[in-house]
């Protein structure tokens, strides 16, 4: 959910770099509280994996609703 927050503050399409933002978003999508556009991982030939970009299009009224959720859950506390 954190992640999620974050991208809700960024001006979308957001690209995300790194691999763990990358397979951040991966549980968002699967989730489908964001749509988004992650290329499939490649390996270089000597086995190194190569830096890959996804870009975050938009985040779902699913995903508003989870996050809404979450921020009233905390401010309850």
């Amino acid at each position: 959910m954190e992640f999620l927050r974050v991208l809700s503050e960024q001006r979308l399409p957001y690209v995300v770099h790194t691999p763990a933002d990358i397979d951040r978003l991966r549980v968002l999508r699967a989730a489908e509280l964001v749509t988004a556009f992650i290329p499939p991982s490649q390996r270089a030939p000597d086995e190194r994996a190569i830096r890959q970009l996804a870009q975050v299009e938009s985040i779902t009224a699913k995903g508003k609703l989870a996050l809404n959720k979450a921020t009233s859950a905390f401010i309850e506390l």
